[in-house]
């Protein structure tokens, strides 16, 4: 099996898992066939280039799935799902499909056999582990299973002649970081984040897969050559959560640096979660001076497998994703407009409000220096998120403080035309609909003019 068909079968694997995980279903086995045969009334029915994905579902019975990688004239690929068999070998398939095989059965164990006994058509196979083919839904099973991972990395490596006395283990659930390391990351592949007690150091793991003779796949732990070990760390970083809606400054329990100069790995303890060790992507930028100390560092978190949280934490918004990774638009190092602008405005924010040292730059319930407004409300109020009203900052060269500032000044000018109380105009505000501040206050005046007249028996 040639390195990029296995490429495919692990991402064909892991994809699947991820998709089905809502149905409350586990993949047992998925494998990759370069010609399967189904007689057929009609003939034998080839299909070839094809993956089949052995699951049980929720109830417990096995399902066969027939999916095959398609590529669009963009050179995206799709996984599309043509032929399924439930428990009892009742066909269902798309029309395609449909005339050749009809609505009736097929023995599945026979057609498994005559399949895999004919040689060069099974091509690999991905097999799950025993103790993963029932859904882990308990606290303490959940936490063996990370034991469990932690002492086969451990084993993995004292293999390959590196004896790291790993601890701290957690795998890495985020599937969009080759977006933001292309260098570093490969989204066909699993990660685990651990801590070595004989490096004194993070480290990032990585799986290695290879087909034995056979046609089964092997999975070993192995370091990530891009990643380098690092000791403690002073620098901060700002740091923004996976909605965009809080901005705050910390410092790291340390930076990895990384094979891409302008990228690091900053691991960060969250006091909040039980002292659970979590990890965050850093792009590093110069802003002023062009010197190591005007470096600013703006960090997004990275989804990771937690006890009692099989989906894992920190995975970005769709929404931010794209904004980072799409829309913004990068330098020639490959840093994101985006991450610079909200350094700027990060910056900027932290200097009008007196300086933050280790805290939160901005949140929703953060009250804005120099008015009644809280970000969360300025956020309702004028369609967008924190994230963005910090970058809006570093763009347009005028303070957050100003512009919510101005916005006070008209609802207190609106607030006393209509004859109501601040609050009370901003709570109409907020639920109005409209793209901007503007037409958000058409809405509330009419709504609050609609409620005078309909109390004042004007309205028919």
């Amino acid at each position: 099996m040639d390195k990029e068909k296995l490429k495919e079968l692990v991402n064909v694997d892991l994809s699947v898992k991820q998709a089905i995980q809502e149905k409350e279903s586990t993949v047992v086995e998925t494998r990759y066939y370069k010609e399967f045969v189904i007689n057929t009334e009609m003939g034998p029915l080839v299909l070839e280039d094809m993956y089949i994905t052995i699951e049980r579902n929720k109830e417990g019975d096995m399902e066969y799935h027939f999916r095959w990688v398609q590529e669009n004239e963009n050179g995206e690929k799709t996984i599309e799902e043509k032929i399924a068999l439930d428990k009892d070998g009742n066909i269902f398939c798309i029309d395609g499909f449909k005339e050749v095989l009809g609505d009736g059965t097929l023995d599945v164990d026979s057609i498994f056999n005559e399949n895999d006994k004919e040689k060069g058509r099974l091509g690999g196979i991905i097999r799950e582990e025993k103790n993963k083919d029932k859904a882990v839904d308990d606290k303490q099973e959940q936490k063996q299973e990370k034991d469990d991972d932690e002492k086969k990395a451990e084993q993995d490596l004292t293999e390959q002649g590196q004896d790291l006395r790993i601890t701290n283990f957690r795998k890495i659930t985020d599937r969009h970081l080759e977006e933001r390391m292309p260098e570093v990351f490969n989204n066909d592949s699993e990660y685990a984040m651990a801590y070595s007690e004989t490096l004194g150091s993070f480290v990032i793991l990585q799986k290695h897969y290879q087909m034995s003779e056979n046609g089964e796949l092997s999975e070993k732990w192995e370091l990530n050559e891009n990643v380098q070990t690092a000791g403690t760390n002073y620098e901060p970083i700002i740091s923004i959560n996976e909605n965009g809606e809080r901005i705050e400054q910390k410092v790291p329990l340390a930076l990895l640096k990384t094979s891409e100069n302008n990228k690091e790995i900053a691991i960060t303890l969250d006091a909040k979660n039980y002292g659970e060790l979590d990890m965050e992507t850093v792009e590093v930028m110069p802003c002023g001076n062009d010197t190591i100390h005007d470096q600013k560092r703006v960090a997004r978190p990275v989804g990771m497998k937690a006890e009692g949280n099989l989906q894992g934490d920190g995975v970005e918004s769709m929404r931010q994703r794209k904004d980072f990774d799409l829309y913004s638009g990068k330098d020639s190092n490959g840093t994101s407009n985006k991450a610079l602008k909200t350094a700027i405005g990060a910056g900027e924010i932290m200097e009008e409000s007196g300086g933050i040292e280790n805290g939160v730059i901005a949140d929703e319930e953060q009250e804005i220096p120099g008015t009644s407004l809280t970000f969360g409300e300025l956020s309702k109020i004028t369609g967008m998120t924190i994230q963005e009203l910090v970058e809006h900052e570093g763009e347009e060269k005028i303070s957050i403080m100003d512009i919510a500032q101005d916005i006070e000044e008209k609802i207190k000018e609106a607030a006393e035309e209509n004859k109501m109380s601040v609050e009370g105009y901003k709570k109409e505000l907020k639920k109005a609909p409209g793209k901007n501040l503007k037409e958000k206050m058409e809405y509330a005046n009419e709504a609050i003019q609609e409620q005078y007249m309909g109390s004042s028996g004007r309205s028919f």
